[in-house]
């Protein structure tokens, strides 16, 4: 796999040369539930002997994960070999200096060293291309260069969906040779979803997401938190297509099938996964019905219908002429949908079958030192809502003191938010005394993908 490389001595360039290939579960720290094995030397004394000096500033939660890996081996992992690792309460206190400017990856930024942070992307562990190495490399590539004309490190974080699994393989990268990264502010992050009430939305439950900074990746509650989703949506999964199928047993759906077309390595901790199960179902039904009406097996037929269409819905496929118009979607599949979709009960009780409730995501990092919250594009949210800066805080004023910012500074807004409206909805953030932070929201292999 090539990935960019960011060279700025004299002009903006994507230089191809760096290949490498997907980590291997042997790889330091990869595997989320045991240790992994390393070799001792790399993280010996000895090896950058002169910038493990003893004066080099190290944070609490440096400290604290190099605690976490190293009773996870027989190695002694020294906490300045993680030092360029950003607490949460150090980047609170960066947050202020740092404006819109500073996270617009732009060509002119980048040469002017004006693009300072990165605080929101993605990466093969949940619904990114790009592998958390080849991410790594480009911020620090980046960084290394900010820094020779500014003084000033980049500050990059990496924030999958649900997942730790990445912050613990970087980890184990970082430690592996700091001197690579001691130009680069890294900060161990994630994104979470939460189920919220949504008057303006026509499903009246809607999901949507939290910036958490500063994490531990090896915390149990955190990794008890992020087991309990995923248990609840394997779960919903399976119980979803079991349903299914007593309602239609012709269609022969299965846990296989879907796990294929709708990837569920890639999806299957995510959030609003019940849409990609019902977009299964009702699309194998169309294709049974199809297979019967020609004569075909429907099995056969999937296969060849659904080639380059993984993740597709019954519209999807009407539009690009793989099924005929008058095969739609099922009525039979809707009542189960809603009995697995976030919904209210008859007393008014919220149910996430497949999600978190905010309470649950408060409850879960309560008690984590030097972690905050950020709204994640909340002008999405504000779709949702009668009232947005009201719904903002109510989140903020109950969540036991995390909230503390909002992604004011979004850069992957679909073109339908108008600027206007995000700008309303940032006085309405800072009027709760909430900080702007921002991020390209990357999902692609490279991080950076420059315009003029």
């Amino acid at each position: 796999m090539k990935v960019s490389g960011v060279n700025l001595n004299n002009s903006i360039s994507m230089k191809q040369y760096r290949i490498i290939a997907p980590p291997s579960k042997a790889e330091i720290f990869y595997n989320e539930h045991k240790p992994a094995t390393y070799s001792s030397a790399v993280l010996a004394a000895g090896l950058g002997i002169i910038y493990l000096a003893k004066d080099r500033h190290v944070s609490q939660l440096a400290k604290s994960i190099a605690g976490s890996m190293s009773k996870l081996s027989d190695t002694t992992v020294n906490p300045a070999r993680l030092s360029c690792i950003m607490s949460g309460d150090e980047l609170l206190k960066v947050l202020p200096r740092l404006t819109k400017s500073s996270y617009e990856a732009t060509a002119s930024n980048m040469q002017k060293g004006v693009y300072r942070a990165d605080l929101h992307s993605h990466s093969t562990y949940s619904d990114g291309e790009g592998l958390v190495k080849n991410l790594l490399d480009d911020a620090t590539d980046y960084a290394d260069s900010l820094y020779s004309r500014t003084k000033n490190k980049f500050i990059y974080a990496i924030t999958d969906h649900d997942t730790v699994k990445g912050l613990k393989e970087i980890m184990g990268i970082i430690a592996g040779n700091p001197v690579r990264y001691k130009n680069l502010h890294f900060v161990p992050a994630l994104e979470v979803s939460f189920v919220h009430s949504a008057p303006k939305s026509n499903n009246k439950c809607e999901v949507s997401e939290l910036l958490v900074y500063g994490i531990n990746p090896y915390s149990g509650k955190i990794n008890q938190f992020l087991d309990k989703i995923r248990r609840k949506r394997t779960d919903m999964t399976i119980n979803f297509i079991n349903d299914a199928s007593k309602k239609n047993s012709l269609a022969k759906f299965s846990i296989e099938e879907f796990s294929n077309y709708y990837e569920i390595e890639k999806y299957g901790n995510q959030m609003n996964l019940h849409w990609r199960i019902y977009h299964y179902i009702q699309t194998k039904q169309a294709v049974t019905q199809l297979a019967s009406r020609e004569n075909k097996d429907p099995n056969i037929l999937y296969q060849q219908i659904m080639e380059g269409c993984k993740g597709a819905s019954v519209g999807l496929l009407h539009d690009r002429g793989k099924l005929p118009a008058d095969i739609g979607e099922s009525d039979v599949f809707r009542s189960i949908f809603q009995k697995y979709s976030p919904h209210f009960d008859e007393k008014g009780e919220l149910l996430a079958p497949g999600e978190n409730t905010f309470e649950e995501v408060m409850e879960a990092f309560k008690d984590e030192k030097g972690v905050f919250m950020a709204f994640a594009h909340p002008a999405y949210l504000s779709e949702k809502v009668e009232n947005p800066a009201e719904t903002l805080k109510y989140f903020t004023e109950h969540s036991k003191g995390l909230i503390k910012a909002s992604e004011s500074f979004h850069q992957a807004y679909r073109s339908h938010i108008k600027q206007d409206d995000v700008e309303a909805f940032q006085k309405a953030t800072e009027k709760l005394g909430l900080l702007n932070l921002g991020g390209q929201d990357n999902h692609n292999r490279q991080l950076f993908k420059l315009t003029t």
